[in-house]
């Protein structure tokens, strides 16, 4: 069966491995068969509200297995499903309600919208109203089209107001087999999930384990922290995916316990740079342990993948694009340039995403006709590669800034201080203003120490102007640093240093 739908990656998986566990969520399992119902009397219950091809749902449930049956029911209606966090602030909700336009908005009963009846003006139900099992045969209505919108993603929003990158099918399908290809998942693999599936990372590892025929197993923001390694070991998970924070507290745990998770056979980062020293760390404590940093971004999904054999002759790379993927680099005149130079990266594939929603000057101004007629993503990346093709980042073209006559990433010089022996995590503020850089750490050391060690790393030109440590950085549901809200961390702490 061609993969030409998103639903298509259900309904091909629940035929071919229909009693195989699906979906874990604490001691309730979903069959493949059993979501792909589930989905179908979604679709039936949708069409009996009215939606239709292009109408959008949305959904604030970012845990509940319930949230990727609703995806795949929209998808057989080919409307566009927009996936959010269900404890964002009313402000934020508010504005992309009033941005996505949704027909329906569709919440978890115990999360803290599940007794809203309306929500900004439009109907929401909890999915315990709704039927869960098929009321006659599915609707019939005007198909989707491989190129039609599956879904809106909506960033993390970290200097602005959310934005929506529109993910057609046919990108987020090719996407999700390119991953795959390279990181093969396998059907007796179990991954565990606590982040959130507004969270494209956390979305696609459903994807992944549809190809796979794995088991996913749907963890809290809570899982991510303390009780990590008892959930680890309850469901025997294999694939682990995890951003930096993540890793940080496997480390601790490990270390803690002295016995590492048993089964567990890989983990995968994206979202932030995963630091040599902490990958280091992680394959210390689990020898045999696969380590695939990764690196994308919403507007393509997945730009390169580094495989653990490939680490040693290239440290510090994000790896080599995926297959029928072209990045390279380009320098201020929008030239190419050679290996090692540094500037922006371009993308061109077939994962490439159709736009902004509702956002053409933006839209125009990074996903660029090329001369040859073809779709650009301008990606806002520094990064350079090196002569056998593998990719480094060196941080956002907006985090880069001059210092004493020198260009700083920020990206930089974090990676410094997370390899300062007790710093756990790092976040920088460039320059604004007459205000120097900042920056932020948490970890078992004084801002002094902290000081001192980085000038051990770093020349004194690109030494930041004040040194924090504090009790714990602001993070995204996602587990991403949330730099817009470290100002008013650091106004209310007394630790830091000029």
């Amino acid at each position: 069966m061609a993969l030409t739908l998103l639903h298509d990656l259900l309904d091909r998986r629940a035929r071919r491995s229909p009693h195989r566990a699906c979906l874990v969520r604490g001691t309730a399992v979903w069959t493949y068969t059993e979501l792909r119902r589930l989905s179908l009397a979604y679709a039936g219950w949708l069409h009996g509200r009215g939606v239709r091809r292009g109408d959008r749902v949305l959904i604030l449930a970012p845990h509940a297995p319930a949230t990727l049956a609703m995806v795949y029911a929209t998808s057989r209606l080919g409307a566009v499903h927009v996936v959010v966090g269900d404890r964002l602030r009313p402000y934020t909700l508010r504005h992309i309600v009033a941005d996505c336009t949704p027909c329906v908005a569709v919440v978890e009963g115990a999360g803290p919208w599940g007794g809203t009846s309306d929500l900004f003006g439009v109907p929401a139900h909890a999915f315990e109203e709704i039927p869960h099992e098929p009321r006659g045969r599915p609707p019939c209505t005007p198909g989707p089209l491989s190129v039609d919108p599956a879904g809106l993603i909506y960033t993390s929003g970290s200097t602005a107001m959310p934005k929506a990158v529109v993910s057609g099918h046919r990108q987020v399908l090719f996407a999700a087999q390119a991953i795959q290809s390279q990181l093969r998942y396998r059907p007796d693999d179990v991954v565990f999930c606590c982040l959130p599936l507004s969270f494209d990372y956390g979305m696609y590892q459903a994807y992944l384990c549809a190809l796979a025929g794995a088991t996913l197993v749907l963890g809290d923001a809570v899982d991510a922290g303390p009780p990590l390694l008892g959930r680890l070991r309850e469901h025997e998970v294999t694939v682990l995916p995890l951003v930096p924070s993540l890793a940080k507290a496997l480390c601790l745990l490990v270390e803690r316990s002295g016995v590492p998770p048993a089964r567990l056979r890989m983990v995968t980062n994206t979202g932030a740079a995963l630091p040599e020293r902490l990958a280091a760390r992680m394959l210390s404590l689990i020898p045999a342990l696969g380590v695939f940093p990764m690196f994308g971004l919403t507007e393509c999904k997945r730009v390169s993948i580094l495989k653990p054999g490939e680490r040693p002759g290239h440290p510090g790379s994000v790896g080599r694009p995926l297959p029928d993927t072209e990045a390279y680099v380009i320098g201020e005149d929008g030239g190419r340039l050679p290996p090692g130079e540094v500037g922006e990266l371009v993308v061109r594939g077939p994962h490439v995403m159709a736009g902004y929603w509702r956002a053409p000057e933006l839209t125009a101004a990074r996903f660029r006709r090329a001369p040859d007629g073809g779709i650009e993503l301008h990606t806002g990346d520094m990064c350079h590669l090196d002569a056998d093709g593998y990719l480094y980042f060196h941080g956002r073209r907006d985090e880069l800034y001059k210092q004493g006559g020198y260009r700083i990433s920020a990206a930089e010089v974090e990676g410094a201080a997370m390899d300062v022996p007790g710093v756990e995590l790092a976040a920088l503020l460039p320059p604004e203003g007459e205000r120097g850089a900042v920056l932020a750490v948490t970890g078992a050391l004084s801002p002094y120490e902290l000081r001192d060690r980085l000038a051990e790393r770093l020349e004194p030109a690109r030494l930041p102007a004040e040194f924090h440590v504090l009790a714990a950085l602001p993070l995204h549901p996602n587990g991403k640093i949330d730099k817009s809200a470290l100002p008013t961390a650091l106004s209310g702490e007394l630790r830091g240093v000029p």
